[in-house]
């Protein structure tokens, strides 16, 4: 029905996101009350509101939070929830991660693929309703959020000024589509440096991880070693290493002081098994070494993808297992600080992991901070969206489906009767918050048609 009118303006899709993900909107705390998540992050929705303004829709920047761009007239409306802000970029490109070049028909960049990609296919999926001049009952909001990859404060001041809409979803996750999400449990634990010094190792600084919900694929710590001990610590850092498969560089600092980098894998934090944790690689390495701190280097190096380390491993039928994401960790000669990503199964709640962590955990005399608890996600399988959705997507397709539950965190959970909607197909690789993160430009024109039919079916 509008695919005609998109392959028309294939060029213009392309050109755009290319000029979306060249903007690094990779939040940070901002004193500009206007633009609270930073510079770059409130360009990247000035961007997209000025491109709605440009083609005739409607728009509203909401105190520089969120805006949306709108078609449509009615009092009720559908929503598409997309973010634009992205995760920092990470090493081991190989192109520039905000170049947004094309090779061999893909776009390179980081948001590629989560969010800007399929936020941008939205927005053009929307201008192929609106130009169809088909009747709608509802109207249509591409809601755009700046603060997804943090704490969501985009949407909770959002929806304090604005109506909630009737349903809707989120370009977000995979296809079919998604009814079901884990809870998102962010929480830090911290105590006081030991103040007594190894007899041979003393880990001066250790810093790993650039956010709770990437695995951490880089881990740097600073040693100061004897110097009668310095060709056992090297020998054997090198022979363990080596044993285990585990990349690292070490560098002299001064006679007893060294730096000792060790190479992960990063991958989404809710899927932890896909990466390798540079932090607990550090963990696995210094309890090899006679130190002061010998217990707790054992207990991050004993951290596992299911919880087990911390006491919070369980499963139910629908969302599957509890996965745990040791994402960042801050040592200094002072303190100790780990902030945890762990995504939770439907049936079960944060506040009762928090009290199993406190009790596993109580040996080592950490302080527990909850930094944010995301409820669980569910929406019947015979619910009107999913139904709806389920439909495109198997019309537009050609195959059956079966809607799907994930441990990733979407918007869906922001409002009610919403549910995750692409952009992945099933088999696809998941790219996002990895480098040379891209996608397929005959993927983008695909999901901007299935975009638009979802949109259109939900609003008539």
């Amino acid at each position: 029905m509008f695919g005609s009118w998109i392959q028309s303006h294939r060029q213009q899709i392309i050109g755009c996101l290319q000029e979306l993900l060249r903007i690094p909107s990779v939040g940070e705390e901002s004193c500009d009350p206007n633009k609270p998540f930073g510079e770059e992050t409130d360009r990247a929705l000035q961007y997209m509101l000025n491109l709605g303004v440009s083609h005739g829709c409607k728009v509203r920047n909401v105190d520089g939070y969120a805006g949306h761009i709108e078609i449509g007239d009615s009092d009720e409306y559908v929503a598409v929830l997309a973010h634009l802000d992205v995760v920092p970029a990470g090493t081991g490109w190989t192109y520039p991660p905000f170049g947004a070049e094309i090779h061999e028909g893909k776009i390179f960049a980081r948001g590629a693929i989560d969010d800007k990609g399929p936020a941008m296919a939205a927005f053009y999926g929307l201008l192929a309703v609106k130009a169809s001049g088909l009747p709608l009952r509802k109207k249509v909001r591409l809601i755009l959020g700046i603060d997804e990859e943090t704490d969501w404060r985009c949407m909770d001041h959002y929806f304090r000024k604005e109506p909630l809409p009737w349903g809707g979803f989120t370009p977000d996750a995979d296809f079919p589509l998604i009814y079901a999400e884990k809870g998102i449990l962010h929480f830090a634990l911290s105590k006081p440096r030991d103040s007594v010094h190894g007899i041979n190792l003393y880990p001066v600084e250790i810093i790993g991880g650039d956010r709770p919900n990437m695995v951490p694929d880089s881990c740097r710590a600073t040693l100061i070693v004897s110097s009668q001990y310095i060709p056992v610590f090297q020998t054997t850092l090198e022979r363990f290493c080596n044993e285990h498969g585990i990349s690292y560089t070490l560098s002299e600092q001064g006679e007893t002081k060294f730096a000792l980098t060790v190479e992960g894998k990063s991958a989404h934090g809710s899927l932890p098994e896909l990466g390798v944790n540079a932090i607990t690689l550090m963990g696995k390495i210094l309890s090899q070494f006679p130190s002061a701190e010998s217990a707790f280097f054992e207990f991050l190096s004993s951290a596992d993808p299911e919880g087990s380390f911390l006491g919070i491993q369980c499963s139910d039928e629908i969302t599957g297992k509890l996965s745990c994401n040791l994402g960042l960790l801050e040592v200094n000669e002072n303190s100790v600080r780990m902030v945890f990503d762990v995504r939770y199964p439907i049936d079960r709640t944060g506040e009762e992991l928090v009290q199993l962590v406190q009790q596993t955990v109580r040996q080592f005399s950490f302080q527990l901070d909850v930094l944010n608890d995301k409820k669980p996600l569910y929406v019947p399988k015979d619910s009107p969206v999913v139904t709806t959705l389920q439909r495109v997507y198997e019309k537009l397709a050609h195959q059956s489906s079966v809607p799907l539950a994930i441990g990733g965190g979407t918007y869906a959970r922001a409002i009610p009767n919403a549910v995750a909607f692409g952009p992945l197909f099933p088999g696809m690789e998941d790219l996002a918050h990895q480098k040379d993160e891209c996608i397929d430009i005959e993927h983008l024109i695909q999901i901007t048609n299935l975009y638009a039919n979802a949109i259109y079916e939900l609003a008539k």
